[in-house]
């Protein structure tokens, strides 16, 4: 394809907007860059307190608040970047009528406040981890299969790109689209294993959560670092393929509509 051929012709432009995106969140705030450490702890602690405090919910065996920072770190992955690769033409959209540059490639470079805070998440993730191996002399990470774990992180980078390539022709069309998308991800939230365990879910709610392609990655993400919890390979590779057809169509729609913004100016 023309398209992805082009994107990876232009790969360096990605530093830059990837810039601009960063510049973009915290400009105007008193703090500055110190929410780049406090955004990642804050969500942990209230839901470790709220779920595994309050409302006791099981964690097959790990501390909750291990579970709920692994569940975290790759969900926020997924929301965050799909929001703010919804953005990306609306920031980033001028710099294609500056130079000529494949618009695909905007919301890749999107994506990057996802990708810096998950690396923050993943520094806070790892910290708990070696406090609480400290504190109850075990380890609870087994990371029982590496390539599990890297392929779980890979595919939901790629599907939150892949429902970028259309949420940002659309957010850039109307602002509905971020209000909607919001609403859409705090549902999709609650029927994702993040908080809770698969095994909790009722069985009559499984043929429901097949349907949901972020199922069987986070439950396998938290099963390759814990050894823990329900890992179906069959599950995972059919959300590989909605993810790869996810991507596949992402991108040729994104390229249509970017054909007929072009003929239109």
């Amino acid at each position: 394809m023309a398209t992805a051929a082009d994107i990876w012709r232009y790969r360096r432009l990605l530093r830059f907007l990837a810039r601009r995106s960063l510049q973009k969140v915290y400009r105007r705030t008193v703090l500055g860059r110190l929410w780049l450490v406090i955004l990642p702890l804050f969500p942990i602690v209230l839901r470790t307190i709220v779920f595994g405090a309050l409302l006791n919910v099981p964690s097959d065996g790990v501390p909750y608040i291990l579970f709920v920072a692994a569940g975290s770190l790759i969900w926020d992955l997924f929301a965050l970047g799909l929001t703010w690769g919804t953005r990306a033409l609306d920031i980033n959209g001028d710099v294609a009528e500056l130079t000529y540059l494949p618009r695909a490639i905007i919301p890749i470079g999107g994506m990057a406040p996802a990708a810096l805070d998950f690396v923050f998440k993943l520094a806070a993730f790892i910290i708990v981890a070696l406090v609480l191996w400290v504190l109850n002399g075990r380890s609870y990470l087994t990371l029982h299969g590496v390539g599990w774990t890297v392929g779980a992180l890979a595919m939901t980078w790629l599907f939150a790109l892949g429902l970028s390539f259309f949420t940002s022709v659309w957010g850039e069309e109307g602002r509905d689209t971020r209000i909607l998308l919001g609403q859409v991800l705090a549902i999709w939230y609650l029927v994702t294993p993040v908080l809770y365990p698969m095994s909790q879910m009722p069985e009559s709610w499984r043929a429901w959560a097949a349907l949901n392609p972020m199922a069987p990655i986070v439950e396998t993400f938290k099963w390759s670092v814990f050894g823990v919890g329900e890992h179906d390979p069959r599950a995972f590779a059919v959300s590989g393929g909605i993810v790869a057809l996810t991507l596949f169509v992402g991108l040729g729609y994104f390229a249509r509509k970017d054909a007929a913004v072009n003929e239109q100016r």
